[in-house]
């Protein structure tokens, strides 16, 4: 039920298939015969040819690639459709799906809990502790971020990842203060945005994210264990 595309063979009355279907059934579903070894040139040269409408298209896409393209521009397609991504970080179960463009109106409307209204330069606190993680999804620029803290035995962990087509990660990069009571101590950290599709924890291990010293961000922390911190979404040539 997709599109034909090369390389196209023949069954033995003539019918076409190709290799995105070939590998799953054992004869033609026309007639029932057998598949030949013959590839119909003549219809994989038209294939080359035309343009194909992206298969996404009942979700709002109006693009048309050839074949050669068509793919990659699927993979990465803004009306591909999306899965609820809180379940990914948590026990939350929730089966919504829909494009990405409506992640963030759906992130609103049924996990207002997890997410953070992004203000640029606004100061909020988090309590710390030896073994902790928080995380929450942000929004800025028009787009959708993941913001997670973990401290994990004497590291502080603090990563920013982007929801949507991995290739645009590195587009962003995120700043966070993190300072004292009485702002006369400070430690900043600045990476790259990773993508959201990528394990948090590989992240951590590779060092690709802010990276402190427990003992730094306890620290900078009230004797109740409130940390007050800042963050900046920037797009990366900013």
């Amino acid at each position: 039920m997709e599109y034909m595309v090369p390389p196209i063979i023949l069954c033995v009355n003539g019918h076409n298939i190709c290799d995105t279907c070939r590998p799953k059934i054992r004869q033609c579903p026309i007639c029932r015969q057998q598949f030949l070894s013959t590839r119909n040139l003549a219809l994989e040269k038209l294939a080359r040819d035309v343009k194909y409408p992206c298969s996404y298209r009942k979700y709002g896409c109006e693009e048309f690639f050839v074949h050669s393209t068509v793919r990659e521009h699927q993979h990465r397609c803004h009306h591909r459709p999306q899965t609820c991504p809180v379940p990914k970080v948590s026990n939350a179960q929730c089966n919504w799906t829909g494009i990405y463009d409506d992640i963030k109106i759906h992130l609103v409307q049924q996990h207002r809990g997890v997410c953070y209204e992004y203000i640029e330069r606004e100061f909020r606190n988090m309590i710390i502790l030896p073994d902790m993680i928080r995380y929450q999804f942000l929004f800025a620029l028009n787009e959708v971020f993941y913001l997670r803290f973990q401290a994990n035995n004497d590291t502080f962990y603090a990563v920013v990842q982007y929801v949507g087509p991995s290739e645009n990660a590195a587009k962003y990069k995120y700043n966070i203060v993190f300072v004292n009571s009485d702002n006369t101590q400070g430690v900043a950290v600045m990476h790259l945005t990773r993508s959201f599709g990528e394990n948090s924890d590989d992240i951590f291990k590779s060092g690709n994210c802010g990276k402190l010293h427990y003992d730094v961000v306890r620290r900078l922390g009230t004797k109740e264990g409130d940390l007050k911190f800042k963050i900046e979404i920037l797009r990366g040539g900013e």
